[in-house]
């Protein structure tokens, strides 16, 4: 058994350099759909029996594009709310570059990290016992938790590590768990 992750193409807020997470639920570019096709070729070779994807509309459309071009029935794919994307509450929309004191402000009303990590992890405890290989398909802020979690970061740090990139495949090792 083997659980990968695959991060959602790129979407609109990721060419804007603008905070998507849950509030602004964009969709995937043109160049995002072709990035999504472009991993789905790579995962053909692999038998994967199971996709979970965030209901949010970057990571669905990757999941569909993928589930299509592997063979694997739309319909059967798994829509999970514990993969969504880190909720920056107000600070969906801003810039990247956003002044640090305003996103200090803003961000207190975001998703508490500690809650992000226990969503994840929760959610990837259940995998443990899966006997075939998964796809899931989420988001930049759910890979870095995933990071920083198996590294053993504080809850604070998970945006100091670096996203995986988009419509990347990476094997998860669940053995940290």
């Amino acid at each position: 058994m083997a659980v990968y992750f695959l991060r959602h193409g790129e979407s609109e807020a990721n060419v804007r350099g603008v905070f998507d997470g849950q509030g602004l639920n964009s969709e995937l570019t043109n160049l995002g759909q072709k990035q999504a096709e472009l991993a789905a070729q790579e995962l053909v070779s692999i038998n994967i029996e199971g996709i979970y994807s965030s209901p949010l509309k970057r990571a669905r459309k990757t999941a569909e594009i993928v589930s299509e071009a592997i063979g694997y029935p739309l319909k059967q794919i798994m829509f999970d709310d514990r993969l969504m994307e880190h909720d920056v509450g107000k600070l969906s929309g801003l810039a990247y570059d956003t002044d640090e004191y305003e996103r200090r402000k803003l961000a207190g009303e975001a998703e508490n990290n500690i809650d992000f990590q226990k969503r994840i992890v929760s959610f990837l405890r259940e995998l443990k016992g899966y006997k075939h290989n998964i796809l899931l398909v989420s988001h930049g802020g759910v890979g870095s938790m995933i990071e920083a979690s198996r590294r053993g970061l504080d809850v604070s740090e998970f945006y100091e590590v670096v996203s995986y990139p988009n419509a990347h495949i990476v094997k998860l090792d669940l053995g940290w768990l």
